[in-house]
Order: structure tokens, then sequence, then C-alpha cells
């Protein structure tokens, strides 16, 4: 068998499971995910393996993979991958969108989701630097109360199911949207209903969904004026699916009541965000950093599954 050459861009903690999923045959070279160790191992790579979505490969980056036969991604989005490059050259790129038999049972982005759900109803960031602070006063933070109130679905896949399900333990009603879920696959947990019906209906609202021209600034100012006043919002798909001055204006205001999320538009040059400009200064505004579906049980599943998809490639090439 020839040796191919696999770039591999992830946690350290994956590597062993690339190295023994791939086997004899195969080199793997796994620098730090910045573009400055990766870009000069391009014209090495003959695959990629990119489980960080830390490094643009655009254009430009990808001109100088010569040898590039597949790029596998261990994620369902890759928007900072040039796919239309990738076309022209007949380059196949594999993501996780639509792979149910490994994506269902996997549950770690819906967990933080639903972790952002509870944090903004109890105000958990500006309650937690209080007391770092020495302070205790209690009365600062009212909390919402879920039982009875509603979940709002913007997507109801597998994480939006997931959600649902939390939901429902927690005594809350759900509602959703998803013009792509067929009658016949839809969850007996969620009531299935209209967009505008779930902004205006929802105390809390969570947006599942890919980003595409579609969705792409999906909720805007018309979105948030539907929206109760001191509704959260969590938003752990992609940034961009969220206009940026329509967000501002409604936290600004006080219409919106928090804000969490796992995604910025820009990501991972987070400082320019103007997102992350207002977290300084505002508790109502919390951020983690991509961090949903980084669980290592969770992330090794995906990379043997990747990896595996890398090896058959080539198999069939043969």
């Amino acid at each position: 068998m020839s040796s191919h050459t696999v770039l591999y861009l992830g946690p350290e903690s994956g590597l062993a499971t690339v190295k023994e999923t791939l086997g004899s045959g195969y080199e793997v070279l796994a620098p730090a995910t910045t573009p400055a160790t990766v870009l000069p191992l391009l014209p090495q790579a003959h695959a990629i393996l990119d489980a960080s979505m830390k490094v643009p490969l655009r254009q430009a980056e990808l001109a100088s993979a010569a040898q590039l036969k597949i790029i596998v991604t261990a994620t369902t989005g890759a928007d900072h991958i040039d796919s239309a490059t990738l076309k022209e050259r007949d380059i196949p790129l594999l993501t996780l969108k639509g792979q149910k038999q490994v994506l269902n049972e996997l549950t770690p982005a819906a967990e933080l989701s639903w972790m952002l759900v509870m944090a903004c109803a109890r105000h958990l960031r500006a309650a937690n630097k209080h007391v770092e602070a020495g302070l205790w006063d209690r009365e600062q933070f009212p909390g919402m109360l879920l039982k009875g109130r509603t979940l709002g679905l913007i997507g109801c896949g597998r994480i939006g199911q997931w959600m649902a399900r939390y939901a429902t333990a927690f005594g809350m009603r759900v509602v959703g949207h998803d013009p792509y879920l067929p009658e016949s696959e839809w969850p007996a947990t969620i009531e299935r209903a209209d967009l505008d019906t779930v902004l205006s209906s929802a105390h809390a609202v969570s947006i599942h969904v890919h980003l595409s021209d579609e969705t792409r600034g999906l909720v805007r100012q018309r979105e948030f004026g539907l929206m109760r006043p001191g509704t959260i919002l969590i938003n752990t798909s992609r940034g961009a699916i969220c206009d940026e001055d329509a967000l501002l204006q409604a936290l600004e205001s006080g219409h919106l009541g928090a804000y969490g999320t796992d995604v910025l538009e820009g990501e991972p040059d987070i400082q320019k965000s103007r997102v992350w400009q207002y977290a300084q200064k505002h508790d109502n505004c919390l951020i983690t950093p991509h961090i949903g579906g980084f669980s290592p049980d969770a992330v090794n599943i995906v990379l043997k599954f990747s990896a595996e998809r890398i090896r058959g490639h080539f198999a069939s090439q043969a």
C-alpha cells in the first residue's frame, strides 16, 4: 500500500484514535492548529481531517495543497472551508451533516445549549461575579422559573429534539419550527408551529440550524420584535444566523433578556466582534468558545468515523 499523508487538525487527545483507525500506510501530521503551523504543511497533505475549525482553508490556502485528494471534517458545519474551490478541483468535502448513524446519540452540543438556557435564566454570569467580589445579595438576581414556561426551537433535528427532551423534563412546553423535517419524523415532544408563532410564544428560543444562504441573518430586527420582552435567546449554531445589529439593539434596549452563545461571527478572531465587545460590559451576554461538541468521549467517536472515511476513500481509489 502506498503511503498517504493525513494532516490532522484537532485536539491532541484525539491523535491516538486517528492514528489507530487509519493504521499502516498513513503518515499523520498533527501540528498546532494555527495558520502559521498548518499552512506550510499543506503541500504535503493527501488528506485533511479537520476537527478544530480554527484554520480557514480558502482558495489562497488551498492553492498550495497540490496533492490534496479529500477533506473530511469531524463537524457538521464547514463554512471555514472554500467548498467551491474544492468542487472545481473535484476534491470531496465530507462533513458530519446528515450522518445520523454517528450523530444521533451524540449529546454534548445539546447539553451545552441547555446549560446556556439555565445559566441565562438564573443570571449565572452576573451572580458568579457578584460572589467572587465578596458580595452576597440574592435579591439582585431574580431567576426565571422554567417550569410552565415555553421553549421555542428553530430547527428540530437531532440537537433540537434533545433540547425538547430536557425542556419536557423541566416541565416546559416546547414549540418548534423546521420546514425540512417531514411530518412522519416530527417528534411528539414538540408542537409544530410557524416561525412567527415560535418567536412570539416562547420565553426562551434556541437555534439549531446549519448556516446557509437561507439561514444567514435569519433572526433580524423583525424577528426580535416578535419576541416577548425579556426572552432568552440561545445560539449554538453559527454567529451569522443572528443579524448582529439587530441582536445588539435588542440587548441594549433590554427587549432581549439575555443571549447565550457558543459561536461568534468571525471566530476565532473574536476581539473584532461587537457581540464580544458588548459582553465585556454586560452580563446578560454569555459566550463560550465553540465548545458545544467538544467532549473527549464524543470527539473520539467522530474522529474514528472521519478517519474511516479517509481510509475508505483511498481504498476505493486503489
